[in-house]
């Protein structure tokens, strides 16, 4: 996902959560919040598909430490 599309997702669930907050109406706050969810997962979903051509290479890898630790 390229960065553009991940901040723009990622600054419409900020307005979400915003505009429902501001308003003070229980619905629309409920409303407003589940959808900032909703978006908030399928962002995460794009983000993390560029990802998993590549999982495969963890089982390869398993051994390394991070850090550089042996």
């Amino acid at each position: 996902m390229p960065r553009t599309s991940r901040y723009v997702l990622y600054s419409l669930i900020f307005a979400l959560a915003l505009i429902g907050l501001i308003i003070k109406t229980q619905t629309i706050l409920t409303t407003c919040l589940i959808l900032a969810i909703l978006i908030g997962v399928i962002a995460d979903g794009f983000d993390n598909a560029r990802d998993e051509r590549f999982k495969k290479y963890n089982v390869k890898h398993k051994h390394h430490k991070l850090g550089g630790q042996a």
